[in-house]
């Protein structure tokens, strides 16, 4: 039945766009991993499959449609996980004010909102220090970003789920329900913008307070570094500062890229998930890649180093030299991470990535 949905939403898609403008609809096998061999220091046993990647866990299908109007449009997407489909964006968009105020309603998720969220220029592993900026969730976005004026603004108050089950609640408090965010552009010079999102719908760690600064005067560098506090609200009180800085130069055919963060405290606020301890007082990393491109493929090769102040941690690495075919839009790597510390496991794998559709 899940499967007679999925093809009837898709023919429907397809058949809108004869008679509607502004369509569009996309499908696609997005970012899905399948491993050839992985290994680690532990045992000797090679293993294959799905899900031994960073991203994502499960090979995955992505189904977009859009419209957009003059006045009013609208978004969903849906992730297809075998047969299992979630639609994580479906929002309807009214242009009050065409080329200046909209208001959003429905679900922000998966991609979410981005207008004041950045990530680094890393073609696959991208930084993107714990999605601040982003606007997610269920609710009620109003934007106001006057054409060719560099400025814009945002707020969004979060609602409760509306797919979920019992009576609706009481009123939540307005302000931690909140988004907002602002910024503001100089052509060819320079970008600034700043916000407060709450970092439970992202990254479980109460209310942040962030600030960007992008470089635009250099053709062919991309160079911006943004800052947040989080913990205004978290109790007991803990807070922190994280920060990143990311770069790119692109010299056709060679592009080097580059992305650095550091956190005086567990960012994740989550004592499970930590990089190396539960306790860090100072973690940091880097993420230098460089890539040249041959036309038919890609050669490249990434590499990251992170470390913490917390003793015989050691500092963990990791090498991945790679070829991209280009015109078929997948990457075959070799994958290799350990640690510097005494008795540290390393790891090896050989993943194919695919991203490509229409």
């Amino acid at each position: 039945m899940k499967k007679a949905v999925v093809l009837g939403m898709i023919l429907l898609a397809l058949g809108t766009l004869a008679y509607a403008e502004g369509a569009t609809v996309g499908f696609g096998w997005g970012r899905t991993t399948f491993t050839l061999a992985a290994g680690n220091s532990v045992n000797s046993d090679i293993t294959q499959g799905w899900g031994l990647a960073d991203f994502p866990l499960d090979p995955r299908a992505n189904l977009d449609f859009a419209w957009s109007g003059d006045f009013t449009a609208f978004k969903i997407t849906g992730y297809l996980n075998g047969i299992a489909l979630a639609f994580v964006n479906s929002y309807g968009t009214l242009k009050l004010m065409p080329d200046m105020f909209s208001v959003m309603i429905g679900q922000f998720n998966g991609d979410g909102w981005d207008a004041f969220r950045k990530t680094s220029p890393h073609p696959i592993h991208d930084v993107n220090n714990k999605n601040v900026g982003r606007f997610g969730g269920w609710g009620i976005i109003a934007d106001i970003a006057p054409k060719d004026s560099g400025f814009e603004a945002a707020v969004m108050y979060r609602t409760a789920d509306p797919t979920g089950t019992g009576a609706p609640g009481l009123l939540a408090p307005t302000a931690a329900n909140t988004n907002f965010g602002a910024s503001y552009t100089l052509p060819n010079l320079l970008k600034i913008a700043a916000g407060s999102t709450d970092d439970a719908i992202n990254a479980g760690g109460g209310r942040n307070i962030f600030g960007r600064v992008e470089l635009l005067m250099v053709p062919s560098l991309t160079l911006w570094a943004d800052v947040k506090y989080t913990g205004l609200d978290v109790q007991p009180t803990v807070s922190n500062i994280k920060g990143e800085l990311a770069a790119a130069y692109d010299m056709k055919p060679l592009t080097i890229v580059f992305a650095g963060t550091f956190a005086n405290y567990d960012d994740d606020f989550n004592t499970t998930t930590d990089l190396f301890n539960p306790a860090i007082k100072m973690q940091w990393a880097v993420y230098p890649e460089v890539y040249y491109n041959l036309g038919a493929f890609t050669l490249g090769l990434f590499a990251s180093v992170a470390g913490d102040d917390v003793a015989n941690s050691g500092i963990a690495y990791g090498v991945e030299p790679y070829v991209k075919l280009n015109d078929f839009n997948t990457r075959i790597s070799f994958v290799y991470a350990s640690s510097t510390a005494t008795g540290a496991t390393s790891s090896w794998r050989i993943p194919v990535m695919i991203d490509w559709g229409f």
